[in-house]
């Protein structure tokens, strides 16, 4: 995973499926409860016009012919003709006795033209309802029905209060030029049925979120595995991407960074020393005698040896140090910091007498010596400024190979450190079997 990539934030799934989930089942619930309700509103204002209707039908069935002469006759007579006459109180005792023990209101019946003939609310014998919708819709022969909320309302019983009604227009009879001879209008009462509806709604409304709620904590837990799941093998990558960013900048051997960092560092701590001022040092170790141990015990004994060797050289340096496996027999240590050459030259014999130290592999005993070149910085023999990380290692690798010169299991300094040794920094460094020239005196530990 790439610096940017780690840097992004993680996506939540968890959270996201929690808010998105919730969000959903709130939407889902309103538009489920809503088009519910319409439809069962619908319905039950469609049979509830059709039962309605048909109560009207079978009051017009049983007063119509006897009455017919008393609706007939209404056009011209006043409102108190109509009161007055003997059959009105008939024909309101009739329709009462029909009343009983339905739901019914109040019942009307009207004149074609929209004259009130009859009410169970005698006030309203002679008004006319010209023009009303549904004495217009009965006047061509339609049924119609309509539910309405009404907060009072003046019922055959008395005044009612906060009531759903439902009113149906009934045209009655055949006249003469095809149109109905009278209509017919009975109110209904259908609070308690539009409260049982809405009992049922909410019924259903607590069915369905229930069944929702544990659709979504069944779908919770399975996406609380997948997350945690995701999460575990983000993590695998993560550590994965991490070890192989370690294994490319450490020796997969000693644990020791490698030489890919060792020139970053070199770089870094030669940038630093440049700008404070503040001088540093770069020892180049090599293992004497290592290649004969390798060869008579086998190349398990020299990991074993290199892996001794290498926490002894660690635990010789300072917190701040930097040691280094360059490859084979060959280490490095950056000193950021040194006072002097001489503090340098005794940090040199510390690791130079930890490498010597014998070391026990299958009951056998080895030791291994080391030789070690030291070059300081910045200014090392060409000026302060002017080194690089490649220059300055390969000054402390010439210095290491003057050191071998000597007899190895010593230490040497590069350039002019020494009073009367320079070694120029254009010798480029020998491999073994070839002569160094100009050797430099050693610096006592």
């Amino acid at each position: 995973m790439s610096a940017s990539a780690s840097a992004t934030p993680r996506f939540r799934l968890l959270r996201f499926f929690s808010v998105t989930s919730l969000i959903g089942i709130v939407v889902v619930m309103v538009g489920l409860m809503l088009a519910y309700r319409a439809l069962t509103m619908q319905h039950l204002i469609e049979h509830e016009s059709r039962a309605n209707a048909s109560l009207t039908r079978a009051f017009a069935n049983t007063t119509w012919e006897r009455y017919r002469d008393l609706v007939l006759t209404a056009p011209g007579r006043g409102r108190e003709a109509l009161l007055a006459d003997p059959r009105m109180a008939m024909l309101e005792a009739e329709i009462r006795q029909q009343m009983q023990g339905l739901h019914v209101v109040k019942v009307k019946v009207y004149t074609p033209d929209g004259l009130t003939v009859f009410s169970t609310e005698a006030r309203q014998v002679g008004e006319s309802k010209q023009g009303m919708p549904g004495i217009v819709a009965a006047q061509a022969g339609e049924v119609v029905s309509s539910l309405s909320h009404r907060e009072k309302f003046n019922a055959f019983e008395g005044m009612i209060a906060d009531r759903d009604l439902m009113s149906s227009y009934v045209p009655v009879g055949r006249a003469s030029g095809g149109g109905p001879e009278a209509v017919f209008e009975i109110y209904s009462d259908v609070t308690e049925l539009l409260e049982h509806e809405q009992e049922a709604q909410w019924q259903v409304a607590g069915l369905v979120l229930g069944l929702l709620l544990s659709l979504y904590v069944f779908l919770f837990f399975v996406v609380r595995r997948a997350d945690r799941v995701i999460e575990r093998q983000r993590r695998e990558q993560v550590d994965q991407e991490r070890a192989m960013r370690h294994q490319a900048h450490h020796d997969h051997l000693t644990g020791l960074p490698n030489r890919l960092s060792f020139g970053k560092r070199l770089e870094r701590a030669l940038v630093q020393a440049t700008r404070t001022g503040q001088s540093g040092a770069l020892l180049f170790i090599d293992l004497d005698r290592f290649k004969q141990v390798n060869d008579s015990l086998g190349h398990a004994a020299g990991d074993q040896l290199l892996q001794t060797v290498a926490r002894r050289l660690r635990a010789v340096l300072r917190q701040e140090d930097r040691l280094f496996r360059m490859g084979g027999d060959e280490f490095t240590v950056i000193l950021s910091a040194v006072d002097s050459a001489l503090e340098a030259a005794r940090l040199a014999e510390r690791l130079r007498l930890a490498a010597s130290q014998p070391v026990v592999i299958g009951g056998q005993e080895a030791s291994v010596g080391a030789t070690i070149g030291i070059v300081l910085f910045p200014g090392s023999a060409t000026g302060v400024g002017t080194e690089t990380a490649d220059e300055l290692l390969r000054r402390a690798d010439a210095a290491m190979y003057r050191a071998k010169a000597q007899g190895r299991g010593t230490h040497a300094f590069h350039g002019d450190v020494v009073p009367g040794a320079v070694v120029s920094p254009a010798d480029p460094p020998a491999r073994a079997g070839h002569a160094r020239p100009d050797v430099s005196p050693l610096l006592p530990g």
